[in-house]
């Protein structure tokens, strides 16, 4: 039979209230009843009935991370760097989390609203930002709790977020090469897609112009060529990994005949020479403040949202050098 919360008030020589209190981890209960009560728990083999502990606190202590509905997230180190700094902070503060994953946008708002609906979680951690999509607009259309990881394209004021200052990262790639006395600069994507592309290239393409240089958007594909370019800058580690490749087979070296840097700073940025200078993003701290943030949220009578600035690190590797 189950141990319940009077077999342990009994044992311990209190009331059941007290140890409901102790569970919560009440400021009002002295340290020396937490530690008899407590001691009574262990001994009995007391565990918490989950169920119950969702009725009476009306909440899960589970928060669900999205996402994005793509095919390619496996190749993506960043989410899952992101998602073992969310697990772990999670764990820290006695919070689960559960995956919400599709491969349309139908298939995963369907899932999210499954979640919530089914009261599994308390809110959810979105890994995406760009524009607006069909699980966003459920989310904030029905005040469902929530932090995004990026910068939405919609309702700024209105939405948690937690995001690097990418239109600064795209600024300081552009100082870095002028510095090694680039002129020619071009900058590389594979897509044109989303708010972090938006924000690289739009500060990218202001520091081009305030130095007086014309600055050149290079798209990824099949008939992929620098051009005049002496250097690159790179959207992220994996598209510069097939950029290298690429170059390699038209016989062209890096850094010795043009200078590369990139983002994110992944392992993919040392698997193989040469080394790629990048910088690190801090997925780690941006998966930290996002369960930090959401927690706030949750527990927060206040209807402000704010946005939270993780800072960037430069790591020179060997894929620049001064021309």
């Amino acid at each position: 039979m189950a141990v319940t919360i009077k077999d342990v008030a009994k044992k311990a020589g209190v009331n059941a209230s007290t140890v409901s209190r102790v569970i919560k981890d009440s400021s009002q209960i002295s340290d020396r009843t937490k530690t008899i009560v407590r001691k009574a728990m262990a001994e009995l083999g007391y565990t918490r009935n989950a169920a119950a502990q969702i009725l009476a606190s009306g909440k899960t202590n589970t928060i669900g991370v999205v996402f994005p509905p793509v095919d390619n997230k496996s190749s993506q180190p960043f989410f899952m760097k992101i998602l073992t700094a969310i697990n772990e902070t999670a764990r820290e503060s006695n919070v689960s989390i559960a995956i919400a994953t599709g491969h349309t946008q139908k298939e995963l708002k369907k899932q999210v609203q499954l979640m919530y609906s089914e009261r599994r979680v308390d809110g959810f951690i979105v890994l995406y930002a760009g524009k607006t999509d069909s699980v966003r607009e459920y989310l904030f259309g029905n005040n469902i709790p929530y932090v995004l990881v990026g910068t939405p394209s919609e309702h700024q004021n209105e939405i948690t977020h937690v995001d690097n200052d990418n239109k600064l990262l795209g600024h300081e790639a552009v100082r870095h090469l002028a510095q090694l006395g680039h002129k020619n600069i071009a900058f590389v994507t594979d897509t044109k897609e989303g708010e972090v592309f938006a924000e690289r290239f739009q500060g990218f393409n202001e520091e081009m112009m305030s130095r007086g240089l014309t600055s050149s958007l290079l798209k990824f594909g099949q008939n992929f060529s620098i051009g005049k370019a002496t250097a690159l800058i790179v959207i992220d580690d994996v598209l510069s990994l097939r950029v290298l490749e690429r170059l390699k087979a038209q016989n062209l070296s890096v850094p010795d005949d043009i200078s590369l840097i990139t983002f994110n700073n992944s392992i993919f940025g040392t698997i193989m020479h040469p080394f790629l200078t990048t910088f690190d993003i801090n997925v780690t701290r941006l998966g930290a403040a996002s369960v930090g943030k959401f927690l706030d949220l949750l527990n927060s009578t206040s209807h402000y949202h704010e946005k939270t600035v993780i800072p960037f690190e430069l790591i020179l590797r060997e894929s620049t050098k001064a021309k």
